[in-house]
């Protein structure tokens, strides 16, 4: 309670002490600032970059798995060679889907290969043409801006129907609305239905695709029955690692291949990929952690050295206030009290512009990158995580200042009286 009682007087002495010493103060608190400013502003911008790399995979289910078949390496069963080109059918993924419960839908992928650029009126380009089967978006995620996705009659009645992506409504259509228009694509028109939204960067891929139904694309172009890409969409609750691996196997049994070689078929694990980022990231996080407190540590070791200065130069003081009768637990808390009020004044400031850096940050990434193809998004940190740092920024003064307000403590009324004598 005396402490408490005494904290008006105490802050008028630390005030007069600052005052005294501008120049030194504010030196002194500018480590402290320094530091937080810069912890506050990497993990801000640490969490932006993390939210901007993870947003890529949004083109993706979490839970979605894709695989590709290559060129075999090794001899496998049967007609299998070394050089063999792994391809998969509708019959097999009917198989897939019917042994593994973990599937929710499975959807192939199959090119067309064009000799001539794409055709609207005068308007040319060249773009991927991909055939799609029932329930690939949802498992790739796409989103369509307007216009509609494919239904069951444009698959029944192998209607040559589109969907573009953005890229292509640019170069084709440039502001015109593309919903209901035809294209030319080898000679045969296809009818625009819809429009995909603006992707993020790992979708640049498929804004500069063109999306016909897979039946439709072999009905008008003879095409080959097998292709060698397809994904499915898992449940929930599933481990996707042990999956993986159970799938390989499988695919490996039924195409012929050898299970050893591993490079014949390419599996591209969105959870795993995301998992590897967090991880990367969260290592990321630790790393600026670390950085942003050896500032503040440096900022409290600078308190420190100047708390002893301020001791020594007032040795003479703080002996002529303990012969008048100051306790030892007054001087203490003089010493610890300035202490401390630098170090949280000056964190306050560091905090202020930290936060200012932060909303100038997010002002230039705004105007530097446009709808979702970024891989810098807005910073943003917790307000738990600044008050931990402030908490450690309180803890850092304390301590600063305990070592010089001890020494203080133990000046001797004695010695100083007979200097000043």
């Amino acid at each position: 309670m005396n402490f408490i009682s005494n904290i008006p007087e105490l802050l008028e002495e630390v005030y007069s002490s600052i005052k005294q010493h501008k120049v030194r103060s504010f030196l002194t608190g500018f480590g402290i600032s320094w530091g937080l400013f810069i912890l506050i502003l990497l993990l801000g911008a640490g969490n932006g970059f993390r939210a901007g790399m993870l947003n890529m995979f949004s083109g993706y289910a979490s839970n979605s798995i894709w695989v590709t078949g290559n060129t075999t390496t090794k001899p496998g069963k049967g007609s299998m060679q070394a050089g063999s080109r792994v391809l998969f059918d509708d019959e097999m993924l009917k198989k897939s889907q019917r042994k593994f419960q973990e599937i929710q839908y499975i959807a192939s992928e199959s090119g067309l290969s064009v000799n001539h650029p794409i055709l609207y009126k005068d308007k040319t380009g060249w773009f991927d043409i991909k055939g799609i089967s029932e329930n690939y978006l949802k498992i790739k995620s796409l989103e369509v801006d307007s216009g509609r996705v494919f239904n069951d009659w444009d698959y029944g009645k192998k209607r040559r129907v589109v969907i573009i992506g953005e890229r292509v409504k640019d170069i084709l259509f440039e502001n015109e609305n593309p919903i209901g228009k035809y294209i030319n694509i080898e000679g045969t028109l296809f009818t625009v239905v819809g429009l995909l939204k603006g992707g993020t960067l790992f979708s640049l891929m498929e804004q500069n695709s063109i999306y016909s139904p897979d039946i439709s694309l072999r009905n008008t172009y003879n095409l080959n029955l097998e292709y060698s890409t397809f994904g499915a969409l898992l449940h929930p609750n599933t481990n996707i690692e042990t999956f993986e691996g159970r799938l390989r196997d499988f695919l490996s049994e039924t195409t012929g291949i050898d299970k050893e070689d591993h490079g014949a078929l390419y599996i591209n694990n969105i959870q795993l990929q995301v998992k590897a980022f967090g991880m990367l990231f969260d290592g990321m996080n630790i790393f600026l952690w670390i950085l942003g407190l050896c500032f503040l540590l440096t900022g409290a070791l600078g308190i420190m050295n100047i708390m002893f200065v301020v001791v020594n130069e007032r040795t003479e003081e703080i002996g002529i206030r303990k012969a008048i009768g100051a306790t030892p637990s007054s001087i203490l808390q003089l010493i610890i009290t300035e202490a401390l009020t630098i170090t949280i004044g000056f964190g306050l400031i560091g905090a202020i512009f930290g936060f200012g850096a932060m909303k100038i940050y997010n002002w230039i990434v705004s105007a530097l990158q446009t709808g979702q193809e970024q891989i810098f998004s807005k910073a943003t940190l917790d307000i738990s995580i600044v008050a931990a740092a402030f908490g450690l920024l309180i803890l850092s003064g304390l301590t600063a200042g305990i070592l010089p307000a001890r020494k203080a403590s133990k000046i001797m009324p004695m010695e100083t009286l007979s200097k000043v004598v």
